[in-house]
């Protein structure tokens, strides 16, 4: 660890506010960034940054920090983003079961209902490469890296466009449908 990173450590341990002032305003436009490489939804990502530091100044005492202070930043923005990230899946799961148990307790009749054409339409109205790995994810049921392979690009290309897509499907199929389970 640098000399300036061990007395950076040591002023946020003594709770020197100019320093920390300081140190927000250089390292948060640049994290900020990191993460909305992350989580594609600024606000989080606001979140996110505004509360790693508000960590660091109410645990400023405990900090044992052995790494650059800017590779720790970084660092903990990863790990938050990625548990921010895990959690949408989590969700993502309680609200398919939930619209399974929808459908089994009153079940709806897709011939005659406007939904599946709705739906169609949300995912045409989607970038042309977008649309087309959501369909081969959750129409064809292929893996991520089946995917991967078929249109050679990376797995975490096809990650980061599911999860672009849902939330464009999301907004799109709320506004239309009033749907607040879907995806």
């Amino acid at each position: 660890m640098r000399i300036e990173d061990k007395l950076l450590i040591k002023e946020i341990q003594k709770r020197n506010r100019e320093v920390f002032k300081a140190l927000f305003h250089d390292y948060y436009p640049g994290l900020l960034k990191f993460a909305e490489g992350f989580v594609f939804d600024k606000e989080v990502c606001e979140d996110i940054v505004q509360n790693i530091f508000v960590y660091i100044w109410e645990q400023a005492e405990y900090l044992n920090i052995t790494t650059s202070f800017k590779s720790y930043l970084y660092k903990a923005v990863k790990n938050r983003c990625l548990n921010y990230l895990r959690s949408l899946k989590i969700e993502d799961k309680h609200n398919l079961l939930y619209l399974e148990a929808s459908l089994n307790e009153s079940p709806v009749d897709w011939e005659d209902s406007e939904i599946p054409q709705k739906i169609e339409m949300a995912i045409e109205g989607l970038p042309p490469k977008m649309a087309e790995i959501f369909r081969l994810k959750y129409m064809e049921e292929k893996s991520l890296r089946e995917i991967a392979t078929q249109l050679d690009v990376s797995e975490n290309t096809i990650k980061t466009q599911l999860l672009r897509a849902k939330d464009k499907l999301r907004g799109i199929l709320r506004e239309s449908l009033d749907l607040n389970f879907f995806l």
